[in-house]
């Protein structure tokens, strides 16, 4: 992790926040980094705006303050169809 921000020149002392998020996203171009707020297709905190079919799905976790991987969006949305293109 510390290569990574070394090479990315993010500092992630006092956390990530949408300053951060928009570094990341400018180094992973190949990627669509998508943040939602909770586990609701409605909330989406971060959207990276970019063209890709690979993407980084995130929930962020307010009461600990980290952001968790979503494996599979469709199954962490409680079985709901995620459509791809718009996130709803």
């Amino acid at each position: 992790m510390d290569h990574l921000l070394a090479t990315t020149g993010i500092d992630l002392t006092n956390g990530g926040e949408i300053p951060e998020l928009m570094k990341f996203q400018k180094h992973f171009k190949e990627y669509i980094i998508v943040v939602f707020g909770k586990l609701n297709c409605d909330d989406i905190v971060f959207d990276g705006q970019v063209e890709s079919e690979k993407r980084i799905n995130l929930v962020y976790d307010s009461l600990s303050k980290h952001y968790r991987v979503i494996n599979n969006l469709t199954v962490a949305m409680t079985w709901k169809y995620v459509c791809r293109g718009c996130n709803k």
